[in-house]
């Protein structure tokens, strides 16, 4: 690669780097505090990031409004939360969700977003480790999120840069002013910025099965921690079936009370032989029924440590899956209940698999295990800020709303509540600072020369170094978890971070992969390494060697790069004080 150009330069009161729900929350917020605002997104603005890819036949937004009829309230919600989190979240968090949830749902119908109604009310059904069915029911997954508060973003004539990837935070006496960033052409560009928000999403392009867009890469956990954030809970995460073949969708928790059947690539049934003695299969799928997410808390664990077992052990298909039909089923018994999630849901979701060639009462198709969203991420207080000075953090990059567990629905809640907290905060912290104009720049570009600086070996492609690291996370990472695997996949990221310095980049787009891959080695690393300090099974997190729960960890594991082993035991509460 040739020697960088100086960088271009701009300056904003507050940035917000991501374009999805959470980013665009936040930008809207901020430019209605006052503030001048700049967003960027490695993709197309309003057309890309997590928000906007469609994983599943509707979206779900949680909200205690009582819809349902049910009695439910804030107070019952936040009891979900934190019996889901077991230990693992900031109940301050949670119960700021639970008391704006309602508020958030409004002002996304301002905007035009449209929620399912059922008669004369909302629609909704119960999700994943909810107690009460609050989960609202938006048509088309969350495009219309993006749509919406895109459209307005885009009327109030906010600035946006997409296809422009941040390389790295810069940071000056301990405060974050702005970021390093490389635009479609793979020139440097330098962004001087009061308040920063990251609103990156997560990781999950780490796992070769995942239900995540191709630019959701780990890259704001990765820049925050370089920037000497703290991260917590990232040992934490969702995966869980999903349909593989003929197309990639997350398989409804509600779908599981139709009892499916599972067969191994000869047809042969095969969750009986992964389950202990004295635990029937329908004790087991019967549990699953109550949240689409792998959890170690529960029995429904069987379902996935069976599907990923069986794939490891040379039972799946040459796709990576497994097969699964209704054939068996008795569908006039189940739907007869008018009242249970599968009826209220199965017109829409059956409607959506037929258009995708799938009839749900007689075709077999394939699953999977997926990787989903991770629950831990940067640490936030209740305004987004996070432990650096001057860096915001909401959505999927930021810990603290969830734990071991997330409630079904509560991501794209969190998205809008937190974006709205943080553009709001920012936009004051950027009043409070006084403009300074980076002049010496000569540390961060030549950081930036020295990565991509590559002595060009051809052998040593991004893509396949891209798909060996997401095929260890697959076997060590994803379901079952041991602590001679995980230490496995941080030897497998010591030796790819190092070939990675020999691969070619003859393009921007190489470029692109090469920081993209780098992040997503270091998150896997501090993932594995999280995995591997706790000894235990809580929720999303199952150590196979360590299979029951622990009262010893009871405490979150903090990530911090300035901490002498960079490992912390301590509640969320006590780390954002702290900070």
């Amino acid at each position: 690669m040739n020697q960088l150009e100086e960088p271009q330069t701009r300056s904003t009161d507050v940035l917000v780097v991501g374009g999805g729900g959470a980013a665009l929350r936040a930008a809207l917020e901020a430019e209605a505090n006052g503030a001048s605002v700049l967003v960027t997104i490695k993709g197309e603005f309003r057309k890309s990031g997590a928000t906007f890819h469609s994983v599943a036949e509707v979206g779900a937004f949680n909200v205690p409004d009582n819809a349902g009829r049910n009695g439910d309230s804030p107070e019952i919600f936040i009891n979900d939360i934190l019996r889901a989190a077991q230990g693992m979240a900031d109940p301050a968090l949670a119960r700021i969700l639970a008391n704006e949830a309602e508020d958030a749902m409004k002002y996304l119908e301002n905007f035009g977003v449209k929620f399912e109604k059922d008669a004369n009310s909302y629609l909704v059904f119960k999700a994943c480790f909810s107690s009460v069915p609050r989960s609202h029911v938006i048509p088309e997954h969350f495009k219309p999120i993006v749509k919406a508060l895109g459209q307005e973003a885009t009327r109030r004539r906010i600035q946006v840069l997409d296809r422009t990837i941040i390389v790295d935070l810069i940071v000056r006496d301990g405060q974050c002013v702005g970021v390093l960033a490389l635009d479609s052409e793979g020139r440097p560009l330098v962004i001087e910025a009061k308040s920063t928000i990251l609103t990156t999403g997560g990781a999950s392009q780490i796992f070769a099965k995942n239900l995540y867009p191709s630019d959701i890469t780990g890259d704001g956990y990765a820049m925050a921690f370089r920037a000497g954030a703290r991260l917590a809970n990232l040992e934490f995460m969702q995966a869980g079936v999903s349909t593989l073949k003929p197309f990639i969708n997350l398989f409804g928790n509600y779908l599981w009370d139709a009892h499916p059947r599972l067969t191994d690539r000869n047809g042969k049934p095969f969750l009986r032989d992964y389950l202990p003695d004295g635990l029937s299969e329908g004790e087991v799928i019967g549990e699953k029924a109550k949240h689409f997410p792998f959890s170690a808390s529960d029995v429904s664990r069987y379902v996935e440590i069976a599907i990923q077992t069986a794939i490891n052990e040379g039972r799946g298909t040459e796709e990576g899956g497994v097969f699964m039909d209704f054939a068996e089923t008795n569908f006039d018994a189940i739907l007869a209940n008018k009242e249970s999630s599968i009826t209220k849901m199965w017109p829409m979701t059956y409607q959506w698999y037929k258009e995708r060639n799938v009839d749900l009462f007689k075709d077999k198709f394939q699953v999977t295990c997926s990787a989903h969203a991770v629950n831990g991420g940067i640490l936030i207080d209740a305004d987004g800020k996070s432990s650096l000075k001057g860096l915001f953090a909401a959505g999927e990059v930021a810990a603290g709303p969830h734990g071991a567990d997330r409630l079904g629905g509560n991501m794209a809640v969190t998205c809008q509540v937190f974006g709205r907290r943080a553009g709001a905060a920012a936009a004051v912290q950027s009043q409070r600072v006084t403009s300074s104009r980076l002049n010496d720049l000569t540390g961060e570009v030549q950081k930036l020369q020295e990565r991509l600086a590559r002595q060009g070996l051809m052998s040593e492609s991004i893509p396949s170094l891209h798909a060996e690291l997401q095929a260890a996370a697959n076997r060590h990472l994803l379901i079952v978890r041991t602590g001679d695997g995980l230490q496995s996949l941080i030897d497998t990221c010591t030796s790819l971070s190092e070939r990675l310095r020999h691969a070619a980049l003859e393009s921007p787009a190489d470029q692109v992969a090469a920081i993209e891959l780098e992040n997503m080695l270091l998150v896997t690393h501090l993932m594995a390494r999280a995995a591997l300090e706790r000894r235990e099974s809580r929720g999303g997190h199952f150590r196979q060697d360590f299979p029951t729960r622990d009262s010893s960890f009871d405490t979150s594991i903090i990530l911090d790069k300035q901490a002498e082993s960079q490992l912390l035991h301590m509640t969320l509460q006590e780390a954002s004080a702290r900070s």
